[in-house]
């Protein structure tokens, strides 16, 4: 592609050099760079582009885009730009010919239940016959191919590559998480959703976006997107949980087809006569095309909530209640999400990977509601995060746990054993007993060691991971393998 065309959309400052130049590739890591790539200077958290741009020359870039003013490279075009990371979104639709119009693509934001989301309505597009890709915190699916993820929503030019590859594989639909912080880095720029979809809010993420009003104000621009569209032959739609407490503020932003669900208030899908137990439940659900009862494999209120926010999104592409209904019974979870492991024991074992405060709290609490015995709770914190959660999440699980075992889970660059006492303050104050292990394994091999009949072991945080990240290196840690290995005496 030519670098004239590739920049039509780019809102530049100043440009030096030739523009009939032939485009190769787009990256902003400047080890990828190839022969006839744009080098696109990002200036990241840890590391500034600006400051590799010669390495990217050596390997062949003949063009560059920067945020600053650099001195000049003989035979290399320059764009100056004022945001260069939506410089790099922009390009890469360009670049990869815009596949978010070419199918459907429905985004989830939220604190919470934006995996379980997705996982439901790829089955459920799936029953009705539609090829469907997944982009998200466990997985990226395209096609036959299952690949695991590195991050919830993957950076712009990684992201519209992958889209163009659902567009040739022909997938009618593509459901994706789009966290916050995708939203604050424009990772999703110039992405033509049809469908957005918020969850849940909480006071999280504030070490990326300092307070909860950028938190609220970054999640908004995925229902702001909705408005900007440059599809023609479709209809769009927010879909919104009305329970929520801030779901007013998406609903005032919207200016599109507006579907909400719920359970406490009036909703145009709302669920009804819930029933529940430890290992399942059953809804019936109210929908503008019928009613019908709903069966899900697995536990909780939240996890209801998500069914109804797949459901309403459901609906809203013209499926019928019976072909959800079925779709859902069929369906068992998505990767680490309310698993409940079987080898032999006289207890239950949950692996989730609740690692918020809220997220905990939710699937606590429902433990609690169905707990004969005692409740043991393995957790820890991420390292690098907002640090000032820690002792609300000890607070949280103290209140609904019986012994707490705190653990570690990927310290990063800080000390597990500073990060655990930060827990510890927090569980101090419910008066629980507990002990600090930061070794994961033998934190989860004491757990099922101090486990009795009828007890429930809840080992949260990782759900599906299969690493364990510190300063200096990382390990292979999967708290299911752990599990099995440890109750069948490997």
């Amino acid at each position: 592609m030519k670098l004239s065309e590739l920049i039509t959309n780019l809102d530049t400052k100043e440009i030096i050099g030739d523009l009939d130049l032939n485009i190769k590739g787009i990256y902003h890591n400047s080890r990828e760079i190839k022969r006839g790539f744009l080098f696109i200077c990002i200036k990241g958290f840890t590391f500034d582009g600006h400051n590799f741009i010669d390495e990217a020359i050596n390997k062949g870039a003949v063009a560059l885009v920067v945020e600053k003013e650099i001195p000049p490279r003989p035979g290399i075009t320059i764009i100056r730009v004022d945001d260069s990371r939506k410089a790099l979104a922009i390009s890469a639709n360009q670049f990869y010919g815009f596949p978010s119009r070419k199918l459907k693509l429905i985004g989830v934001t939220g604190t919470n239940g934006k995996t379980t989301i997705t996982y439901m309505l790829r089955a459920i597009f799936q029953e009705e016959g539609y090829r469907t890709g997944l982009l998200g915190t466990a997985q990226n699916i395209i096609g036959d191919n299952i690949n695991s993820s590195k991050m919830t929503t993957m950076e712009s030019i990684d992201l519209q590559k992958t889209l163009k590859e659902m567009v040739e594989q022909k997938n009618d639909y593509a459901v994706m998480e789009v966290s916050s912080h995708a939203l604050q880095l424009s990772r999703v720029e110039g992405c033509d959703f049809d469908v957005a979809i918020f969850t849940n809010i909480s006071k999280e993420h504030f070490e990326i976006h300092k307070n909860f009003s950028n938190y609220l104000t970054a999640k908004k621009k995925l229902f702001l997107s909705l408005n900007k569209s440059k599809k023609k032959d479709y209809e769009k739609f927010a879909v919104i949980n009305i329970d929520e407490e801030h779901s007013k503020d998406f609903i005032d932003c919207n200016k599109v087809n507006l579907i909400t669900y719920g359970i406490e208030k009036e909703a145009d899908i709302r669920a009804r006569k819930i029933r529940m137990n430890l290992k399942d439940s059953s809804f019936m659900v109210e929908t503008p095309l019928g009613g019908t009862r709903i069966y899900l494999n697995f536990s909780g209120i939240y996890n209801i909530y998500n069914a109804l926010a797949s459901i309403a999104t459901a609906i809203s592409q013209g499926i019928f209640p019976g072909v959800i209904s079925q779709a859902l019974s069929k369906f068992y979870g998505a990767p680490g999400r309310y698993k409940l492991l079987e080898y032999g024991q006289n207890y239950t074992i949950v692996i989730d990977f609740a690692h918020n405060y809220h997220g905990l709290g939710n699937i606590l609490e429902n433990l609690h509601n169905f707990a004969s015995h005692k409740i043991i709770t393995v957790f820890g914190h991420g390292g690098e995060k907002y640090n000032k959660v820690r002792t609300t999440m000890g607070e949280v699980i103290g209140k609904y746990s019986d012994y707490i075992v705190i653990t570690a889970d990927n310290p990063k660059s800080e000390d597990p054993m500073e990060i655990a006492q930060e827990i510890e303050k927090g569980v101090k104050k419910t008066d629980k007993d507990y002990i600090i292990i930061t070794d994961r394994v033998k934190a989860i091999h004491y757990a099922l060691g101090k486990a009795e009949e009828g007890d429930i072991v809840l080992i949260a945080g990782k759900g599906p991971e299969n690493e364990q990240i510190y300063h200096n290196r990382v390990i292979h840690h999967n708290d299911e393998e752990v599990v099995k290995n440890i109750l069948t005496g490997r």
